[in-house]
C-alpha cells in the first residue's frame, strides 16, 4: 500500500505543480495584457478553480512525507504507549472526516455534471474541476488509511 500511496502522490503532485504554473502563466498573461490592451475575462474564476486543484492533489505527498504542521507541544510529554494510542484516535477520526469530505465532492461533482452546471463568469462546466479536488481529497484518504493502519499495527505490537 506504502508504494502504491507513494506512486499515486507523486503524480498528483505533478499534476499540482502543473495547474500552479498554469496559474503563473495566467496572472503574468493577464497582467501584460492589462497593460498592453485589455485583460482576460474570468482569470479570478480560473485563478480559483486552479487554486483549489493545487492544494487539494498536493494533500496526499504532504501527508505522506509529514511536510504538514503538527503541534505536539503537550503529546510530547505523555508515555509513548499513550502518544501511539492518540496517533491512531488522530489519524482514525482524520481519516472519516475526510473520507466523508471525498464521497462528498464526488457527489456534488456527479451532481453538477447531471445538471449541466456552469460557471458565474465564463459560463463553461465546473464538474471535472470538482473531480479534480475529490481525486486529490480521495488520495489523501488513502494516505491517512495507511497511516491509521501503521499506528494501530503499532499499538498493538507494543
Amino acid at each position: 500500500m506504502q508504494k502504491f500511496n507513494w506512486v499515486i502522490s507523486r503524480l498528483l503532485l505533478f499534476a499540482a505543480g502543473s495547474a500552479l504554473l498554469m496559474m503563473v502563466f495566467l496572472v503574468v498573461g493577464n497582467i501584460v495584457m492589462r497593460q498592453v490592451s485589455s485583460s482576460f475575462g474570468g482569470t479570478t474564476e480560473l485563478v480559483g478553480w486552479l487554486t483549489a486543484v493545487v492544494v487539494a492533489l498536493s494533500l496526499a505527498y504532504s501527508q505522506l512525507t509529514k511536510a504538514h504542521i503538527e503541534l505536539d507541544l503537550l503529546v510530547e510529554h505523555f508515555p509513548a504507549r499513550l502518544q501511539s494510542v492518540l496517533y491512531v484516535l488522530v489519524s482514525g477520526a482524520s481519516f472519516l472526516f475526510f473520507s466523508m469530505v471525498a464521497w462528498k465532492l464526488w457527489e456534488y461533482g456527479f451532481s453538477a455534471m447531471q445538471r449541466g452546471s456552469l460557471s458565474q463568469t465564463l459560463r463553461i462546466a465546473f464538474y471535472p474541476v470538482v473531480y479534480l479536488v475529490a481525486l486529490g481529497f480521495s488520495a489523501f484518504c488513502l494516505v491517512l488509511l495507511a497511516d491509521f493502519l501503521s499506528s494501530l499495527k503499532k499499538v498493538v505490537t507494543q
